[in-house]
């Protein structure tokens, strides 16, 4: 009975290791899975310094599939997914949707801040995509939309609020100049072919706020005061994490030791997310301000 008891146990403990190889072996394959740089199309050969851990390409479910292991991406893909829950779950109730005048701007807002995240999300979990080249540039084409919308839309409360109280006609200048330099923008993001004119096509709307920035620090100027910081810090921040993810530092040091995070876009990602807590933070204020202020030029 002993020699009976001890082949049970024996076959037990096979048993067990047998299940646990099997359960490994999902994530194994996974792992396995992922490419090198070299391995990848042309198309998303796009960063030279991020040696492994690229996703092959597959289809969509595959790509959806990908949300629950660990590749390059992954750090990329959650930095934005999780301000899409924040927003959606908390920005609706702090917006004065009740007061008629300031609605417009209350949308202008919400999808300034969501729908660079919605672009982005979409752009890096399908990326790899198992189709053409083509269907990759829609993507991205649909990342800088969110992004052009986040310049547009959701400036449009700061410059609304920084002309408030100038006269008729140079406030309504103030705003149709940005709102025809944002077309502007509009067309350079679509049409881009390069990083570098992607990284530039928002640069009219840009010197368009830094004028504004003057002029919200004289008497002719509106918008709250204790808004000013996170006005200027929107800008400045957003555009340090894009000099990071230009220069591809700190993987251009250190080759293939950053591939899954901690690389110049998982840096820039979570700058970009500090710089719309900024606008956030700025256009409360400044809804707030206009709901209490009254000027002779109304909109």
């Amino acid at each position: 009975m002993s020699e009976t008891d001890a082949e049970i146990q024996v076959r037990r403990r096979r048993g067990d290791a047998d299940v646990s190889a099997d359960d490994s072996k999902p994530c194994d394959r996974k792992k396995s899975a992922l490419l090198l740089w070299r391995d990848m199309p042309k198309h998303l050969q796009f960063n030279p310094y991020i040696h492994t851990g690229y996703r092959p390409l597959l289809t969509a479910w595959g790509c959806i599939n990908s949300l629950f292991y660990l590749h390059n991406e992954t750090v990329n893909i959650v930095t934005h997914a999780v301000p899409i829950l924040y927003i959606l779950l908390t920005v609706p109730a702090l917006l004065p949707w009740s007061q008629v005048e300031l609605r417009f701007l209350s949308w202008c807002h919400f999808l300034g801040i969501l729908c660079p995240w919605v672009g982005s999300f979409v752009y890096h979990l399908f990326m790899n995509l198992d189709r053409s080249s083509v269907v990759y540039y829609r993507l991205l084409q649909l990342d800088m939309l969110g992004i052009w919308i986040s310049q547009s839309f959701g400036a449009m409360p700061m410059v609304i609020a920084t002309s408030y109280c100038l006269p008729r006609l140079l406030r309504w200048f103030c705003i149709s100049s940005y709102c025809l330099l944002s077309l502007w923008g509009l067309y350079k993001a679509m049409t881009a072919w390069s990083p570098w004119e992607r990284r530039l096509c928002f640069l009219l709307p840009f010197i368009m706020r830094l004028l504004l920035w003057c002029l919200r620090v004289t008497s002719y100027g509106g918008g709250d005061p204790a808004a000013f910081q996170h006005v200027v810090l929107q800008d400045v921040v957003s555009i340090f994490g894009a000099a990071i993810g230009a220069m591809h530092v700190p993987e251009k040091w250190f080759p293939g030791a950053v591939d899954f995070y901690l690389n110049s876009h998982n840096i820039m990602h979570v700058l970009v997310v500090a710089a719309v807590y900024s606008m956030h933070v700025a256009t409360m204020r400044d809804l707030a301000w206009m709901s209490r202020v009254t000027c002779n030029a109304v909109l």
